[in-house]
């Protein structure tokens, strides 16, 4: 497997998601604020086989900036997660305000919605977790009543 290949293995179990969790009436209206959560996970498989090694991620970060149709109230900038640690199957949140600056127009936005943020997520691998080498191994011996 290649350097290529591997990092792009492990960088796939890095997910970022956003959903709008706050906002006023049915509508983002221009001038208005509202707040998306950003939501950094580790989608990596349990370590409990021996086979297989560790993924954790550690200092989760997000950075965001706005476009043409909404900012970050904040400005632009790298956000830490709350959690330090992202073990598999975790996750971890951010909500930042921002606020609506223009729409697309009502015949664009029919079939289309508003370009609102670009996010980036960042975040170490626990390399000491990775490269611990596990093996296991059933023992036997035959034990005599004395």
């Amino acid at each position: 497997m290649s350097a290529d290949s591997l990092y792009d293995n492990i960088r796939s179990y890095l997910k970022l998601t956003t959903r709008v969790v706050s906002k006023v009436g049915s509508n983002i209206n221009v001038g208005e604020r509202f707040t998306l959560r950003f939501t950094g996970s580790n989608s990596a498989y349990a370590a409990n086989i021996v086979q297989q090694p560790r993924i954790v991620f550690n200092n989760a970060r997000v950075y965001v900036q706005g476009t043409e149709y909404a900012r970050p109230v904040g400005g632009p900038g790298w956000h830490n997660l709350p959690d330090s640690v992202l073990y598999p199957g975790e996750a971890s949140s951010v909500d930042i305000e921002f606020e609506a600056t223009g729409d697309l127009g009502w015949w664009a936005d029919i079939w289309s919605s508003e370009h609102v943020a670009k996010s980036w997520i960042f975040a170490d691998l626990d390399q000491d977790q990775f490269f611990t080498i596990r093996n296991y191994q059933d023992v036997y011996q035959e034990i005599e009543e004395t």
